[in-house]
């Protein structure tokens, strides 16, 4: 890959997002980028390794977030990007608010220890966690530990809200991308809601450059504590969604 900070810039400032990265913050998201696609060349972390592909698909992708992420990290918090993958979004969180202790977890050691690498490569002492999300919200070390949890690209809505909504404190956000197509499952979500104790408090629309689709932010916030029931054991949430 032979994106750099310049291009990186000039994309962002078009988008009216480069506002949200600190001075020198593009060079360790790059760190971070270049060795993540080269560490994909033996393990596979992702299908985008082109530059424009990693620049929409994961740079500007996760980074349209950020505008409705700002008001909830103004202090010191901790965050949790839920089935990371090859590190998006979570990288992005990191790079733009380096207050934020930003956990990257993932089902598959391979994964974790990969980005491990990546994130020293980026210069950046972030965590990261192997579990599934089952797993880890119905631990008591780490259930309802997180302030904010971002998901993109791990499961249909419903299952992304039994997933997550257990790590968050109460008053905690949810932060999930979707599409046009997985936005239509929103409407059969509110029993989940219910049952969680949370509910959405913003749909936002955003677009990328190259593609004829809108995408979509589904902001939610928890209301409440999680009845120990949920989440159910591994597996359950994904075959018989709330």
């Amino acid at each position: 890959m032979s994106l750099g900070p310049e291009k990186l810039g000039e994309a962002l400032e078009q988008a009216g997002l480069l506002a949200y990265f600190p001075p020198g913050s593009l060079e360790g998201l790059l760190r971070f980028t270049h060795r993540m696609l080269q560490i994909n060349e033996s393990l596979n972390l992702t299908k985008w390794t082109g530059d424009e592909e990693v620049l929409t698909h994961h740079l500007l992708d996760s980074a349209h977030a950020l505008p409705f992420l700002k008001p909830w990290v103004e202090s010191p918090r901790r965050w949790l990007d839920l089935g990371t993958g090859c590190g998006f979004p979570g990288a992005v969180l990191i790079a733009a608010f380096p207050p934020l202790q930003v956990t990257l977890l993932d089902s598959v050691a391979k994964k974790t220890g990969a980005l491990e690498d990546c994130l020293q490569a980026a210069g950046w002492n972030s965590p990261t966690l192997t579990g599934r999300a089952e797993e880890v919200g119905r631990n008591p070390s780490t259930r309802e530990s997180w302030d904010g949890v971002v998901v993109r690209a791990v499961a249909e809505f419903r299952v992304v809200l039994e997933y997550g909504i257990p790590l968050l404190k109460t008053g905690g956000h949810l932060v999930n991308w979707m599409t046009d197509d997985q936005l239509k499952v929103v409407d059969k979500s509110g029993p989940a809601l219910q049952a969680l104790h949370s509910e959405i408090v913003k749909i936002a629309d955003y677009s990328l450059p190259l593609l004829n689709q809108k995408r979509h932010l589904v902001l939610v916030e928890k209301l409440g504590k999680t009845p120990p029931t949920y989440p159910r054991p591994a597996g359950q949430p994904s075959k018989r969604p709330l």
